[in-house]
């Protein structure tokens, strides 16, 4: 069947008749075609034999006959999206809900990112996989509006039935995705759906497995195998698009260093003495520990296998991570461990994270910067461009002393303590150490030297906050990071008191910048973001001021918001039980002793994230003595804000405060 109308023709002035031919494509209950170049289609009549509104006509139709002379409209009007790409209303509503959260606050912080407000709602509109992905997110969105975001949400909830529907068929979509250029893309974007899903619904397990498929993905463009080809057209910019991408696991990253326990256990598992020695080895398992028990966990095929890689779990997944890609060093070089490389115990280093992009990555160009050398940094910046670049080069140069430091921490065996005055002569002995004594001075020593040069800029914008607000948060922000590397590089937990309590006026800083940034941002209860929720957490945990800490907790309480990997409403409640158990500690005692006892606290997050582990010193009522406890919980925060502790044997699990409380 062919069609006749009148559209313009542009470029072509020997036409004479301005009409152009276009093929019906036989789709029913409408052309398609029609329906993009001229509004409507009335190819198929009515059943009724109802007259055609649309004509103008008042007669009925007394020929089955289509029409081919019929003048079509002067104004062309776009083709309603629903009928194109939305088999129902519900899922138009639910992708409009997707696109509002991702344009308006996914992005979280300060800057809009461009993956966030302009590339993903694109591409999740042409993408089928994108695009049940984005429903997914859409539709919990809409589940959460009737229900509490801390509430556990079932079938009965129609809007979360369909989120798990349409989240079921974008991963299986994506594990029948081929091998093509394009998948590459998908592949990437979808990852970041499937963590966007998962983590507002609190599934942190399922979230991490996304973040290690997104980190392997972006590291075989890295190490530049033979999948990394396949970008070289999946953007009409790919550098760009790849920066977008990094920009959004960079967050990701450092949050899940809170889990390297997890990590450790899964991918290192410990091995029986036969298997060491090569005998009787085994193939790797798959399946995920449970929450607080040893049951798998199962998940859907395409968790987090990638359309190229199936079979067990290959040592790329092993690869060491840091707070970004740019604060590692290339590839080869001493300090970089290679493919598979591992520390001198037999375990990684440091957790799964992104390999550096460098300038020998073909599909990958960084940023040009002058700024390259920290001998370089002058006495005084003259921007925030120059600001942000230095600070950079001293996040790199801090953060590699974190696999020392994590080392030097877990020797210690600090649940093996026999008494306290055991505990005191341990916690002593790593301030003693040289390697640690090396990195305070050197890490001071650069801190001290950036925040001087930073100070004029700083105090400009503290003076000009109501004339250029967006400047102001901007400084402020990167002041609380500051503030938080100041308080790593203090080790207060293996300091004195007078050590300890001279953080206050950090915390108190840190307390009054994060609620000035909360209250400026928009919010909708979550972003994919680092936000503020760890620096607010390291105030309330290990300030020694009690108002201090009040305060941090109120303004957790007060700014509710998930962050990705990170719940405020988990670490409030983590700093309220913190508040028994110092209260418990100073029943008895003098400050040193109630100080040392407090030294005790660990933190750990294990099971992927669904369980926590809390030590802490309590007093035994039948012998009189302290005593180390732990206690665990999972990640569901009760009604009253509090989460559901229970006592069990001391394992052996890492800490992650590690000097920070």
């Amino acid at each position: 069947m062919e069609i006749q109308f009148t559209i313009p023709i542009s470029g072509n002035r020997r036409s004479q008749t301005g009409k152009r031919h276009v093929k019906c494509d036989e789709t029913r209950p409408a052309c398609l075609n029609c329906l993009k170049w001229r509004g409507y289609c009335d190819s198929y009549s009515d059943q009724g034999g109802a007259p055609d509104s649309r004509a103008g006509s008042t007669a009925p139709s007394t020929s089955s006959k289509l029409s081919v002379a019929r003048k079509g409209p002067t104004l062309l009007t776009e083709p309603l999206v629903n009928v194109i790409r939305f088999t129902t209303s519900d899922e138009r509503a639910y992708f409009d809900e997707w696109s509002a959260l991702s344009v308006t606050f996914l992005s979280g912080g300060l800057a809009q990112t461009r993956l966030w407000t302009a590339t993903m709602p694109q591409l999740t509109l042409e993408e089928t996989t994108l695009r049940y992905g984005a429903m997914a997110v859409g539709a919990l969105r809409k589940a959460y509006e009737t229900e509490d975001p801390s509430t556990t949400l079932t079938n009965s909830n129609k809007h979360y039935l369909n989120a798990v529907i349409y989240y079921c068929e974008a991963l299986r979509l994506q594990s029948k995705a081929q091998p093509t250029k394009e998948g590459l893309r998908t592949a990437l974007l979808s990852s970041l759906l499937f963590i966007c899903f998962e983590a507002q619904r609190g599934n942190m397990a399922a979230a991490l497995k996304h973040v290690t498929h997104g980190f392997s993905m972006l590291n075989e463009l890295a190490a530049c195998t033979d999948k990394a080809p396949g970008l070289v057209s999946i953007a009409p910019a790919p550098p760009a698009l790849v920066q977008e991408i990094l920009d959004c696991y960079k967050p990701l990253e450092l949050q899940s260093r809170s889990f390297m326990g997890s990590y450790k256990k899964f991918f290192f598992p410990p091995q029986p003495t036969a298997q060491r020695l090569g005998v009787g080895a085994a193939a790797p398992t798959t399946a995920l520990p449970g929450p607080s028990t040893g049951r798998p966990v199962q998940t859907p095929p395409s968790q987090p296998g990638t359309p190229w890689r199936t079979g067990s779990i290959a040592p790329a997944y092993a690869q060491t991570g840091l707070p970004s890609p740019q604060s590692q060093p290339s590839p080869g070089s001493p300090a970089s461990p290679g493919l598979g490389q591992r520390s001198p115990a037999g375990l990684p280093s440091r957790p799964p994270g992104i390999l550096p992009f460098t300038k020998y990555s073909p599909y990958f160009r960084p940023k040009l910067t002058s700024i390259t050398c920290l001998e370089e940094m002058p006495a005084q910046f003259q921007d925030m461009d120059e600001v942000q670049g230095y600070w950079g080069l001293v996040q790199r140069n801090m953060v590699q002393h974190i696999p020392m430091l994590t080392m030097m921490t877990s020797r210690l065996a600090l649940t093996k303590v026999v008494n306290e005055a055991d505990l005191e002569v341990r916690l002593a002995s790593l301030k003693q150490n040289t390697q640690i004594t090396d990195f305070v001075a050197e890490s001071r020593y650069w801190l001290q030297r950036w925040v001087e040069a930073f100070a004029p800029l700083f105090q400009s914008s503290c003076r000009n906050s109501v004339s250029d607000p967006k400047g102001y948060l901007q400084a402020i922000s990167i002041r609380i990071e500051y503030l938080i590397l100041y308080i790593y590089t203090t080790l207060p937990r293996f300091s004195g008191l007078i050590t300890a309590k001279g953080l206050t006026p950090q915390y108190r800083e840190i307390n009054r910048y994060a609620e000035t940034l909360l209250m400026a941002r928009p919010s909708c209860g979550f972003a994919m973001d680092s936000g503020w929720t760890w620096p607010l957490f390291v105030s309330a945990f290990g300030c020694r001021d009690p108002a201090v800490r009040a305060d941090a907790i109120r303004i957790l309480g007060q700014y509710p918001i998930r962050n990705a990997l990170r719940d405020s409403r988990v670490f409030r409640a983590i700093a309220l039980k913190n508040n028994e158990v110092e209260a418990g500690v100073l029943l008895e005692g003098d400050e040193n002793e109630q100080w040392l006892r407090l030294r005790r606290r660990e933190l750990v997050f294990e099971d992927f994230g669904t369980n926590i582990i809390y030590r802490s010193s309590q007093k035994n009522p039948e012998t009189g003595a302290w005593e180390l406890v732990e206690e665990n919980a999972g990640f569901n925060v009760r009604p009253d804000g509090m989460l559901d502790w229970h006592r069990v044997p001391i394992s052996e699990s890492a800490s992650i405060l590690a000097g920070v409380c």
